[in-house]
């Protein structure tokens, strides 16, 4: 290449190949919430790299640094094929590999630019006299700029697209049968172990306060019965409710006080009169549905005045998301697709705020997370099982998973 302006061609068919993808394929597919701000994050750093070669001379520390943010814009923007393996179709994966030999191509012509420049030229003020290649600079960092403040002006607006976005995928539950209690390659192993904490923290919340007097509980959405068989082995009169009729066997057949009454029931229509339990636990339940409203009212409707509601969900928070969502995508054999939605995640704010809507004051709020730099944590990182001594513990932050309780008004 002898001219800028033909210096400018992979810049040229970079852009195009933009926007392809962007009023092609992203128009005819869900773009969820994280994918278009992943997108925001790499324009804005490509960016960054466009701009530094009009503020300062082409000097050897300058050329220098932009090498060190152009490698890093350049791993940036693969961060997102864990989404696109789900999401895209072949020939939408196949123009992101266009892009991605584009990319480094667009940034080693722009420092080529740059360097013909020369420190005198990029001293003057922007006019008629800045030569051809400084001219290109400039017009490669408009509409850059101007590609993502459309990206954050619309997908800000439709945060998943113009489709429905990834539902929830509740149905594996029906398939676990006993592997609800023995798995160690699947996320129910991670779910057995949260339980464990959860549990000892319930069964000890309702002894401290209520002593040995027999409680009346409903366990919304009961799954194998983690929570509701010990709680009936404590004494208390147990109910649980599911959908899964498979995962009320299993809890039935794993119930040694042969006292618990499961029902098939849908948590959002109750079939129970109003005022009739002491407690209602809904455990990994909220973040599955979207009616949260529905099932926390039915909850607060069968609850006795003073009655306490006992919950766990996941934050909406990026932290949440890599945890809760990747982490387990990527460390846990058998994660199914969809297992969880980070959309449906609850902030505490919005859990307090439909509570008291129906007459539930929380009063407790304990974060929970996974216990880390532990023989147990490492072991499945490494091999990709959840051994039976993996353990999650109570902390102060709210950012990834948080349980508590709600009274309800008498």
């Amino acid at each position: 290449m002898n001219g800028p302006a033909l210096w400018f061609l992979p810049f040229g068919l970079q852009g195009l190949a933009m926007a392809f993808d962007e009023f092609g394929f992203h128009r005819r597919r869900t773009v969820p919430r994280w994918e278009w701000m992943g997108h925001a994050l790499d324009s804005l750093v490509f960016l960054a790299c466009l701009t530094l070669p009009l503020l300062v001379a082409p000097t050897p520390p300058n050329i220098r640094l932009f090498a060190w943010m152009a490698v890093g814009s350049c791993l940036l923007i693969t961060k997102d094929e864990f989404i696109h393996q789900r999401l895209c179709s072949g020939g939408e994966h196949w123009l992101h590999a266009v892009l991605f030999i584009l990319h480094p191509i667009v940034l080693f012509a722009t420092a080529f630019l740059w360097i013909s420049i020369g420190p005198a030229a990029m001293s003057r003020i922007p006019g008629s006299a800045l030569p051809l290649a400084a001219w290109m600079l400039l017009l490669q960092v408009v509409l850059v700029s101007g590609f993502l403040v459309f990206q954050i002006a619309y997908w800000s607006r439709h945060p998943l697209g113009e489709g429905k976005g990834p539902e929830i995928n509740n149905a594996i539950y029906d398939k676990l049968g006993d592997r609800w209690y023995t798995a160690t390659d699947d996320p129910v192993a991670l779910l057995r172990a949260e339980s464990r904490l959860r549990t000892s923290w319930v069964v000890s919340e309702l002894q401290a306060h209520f002593g040995d007097r027999p409680l009346a509980i409903l366990d919304v959405a009961c799954g194998g019965g983690f929570l509701a068989n010990p709680l009936a082995q404590a004494g208390h009169a147990v109910t649980g409710i599911d959908l899964s009729t498979d995962s009320l066997e299993v809890a039935r057949r794993h119930d040694s006080s042969r006292s618990v009454t499961y029902l098939p029931m849908d948590a959002r229509r109750l079939s129970f009169p109003d005022g009739q339990f002491d407690v209602v636990c809904m455990m990994d339940f909220l973040e599955h549905l979207v009616e949260r409203d529905e099932v926390i009212q039915e909850a607060a409707r069968v609850l006795k005045p003073g009655g306490w509601f006992f919950f766990h969900t996941f934050n909406r928070t990026p932290l949440s998301w890599l945890i809760a969502i990747k982490g387990v995508e990527w460390s846990v054999k058998n994660t199914p697709e969809n297992m969880h939605v980070y959309e449906l995640f609850l902030k505490p704010s919005e859990l307090m705020t439909i509570c008291a809507r129906h007459g539930l004051n929380i009063e407790v709020i304990r974060g929970v997370r996974p216990q880390v730099f532990t023989w147990a944590f490492l072991g499945m990182l490494f091999t990709a099982r959840v051994s039976d001594s993996f353990q999650f513990v109570f902390t102060r932050s709210h950012t990834i998973g948080y349980c508590g309780r709600a009274r309800k008004m008498a």
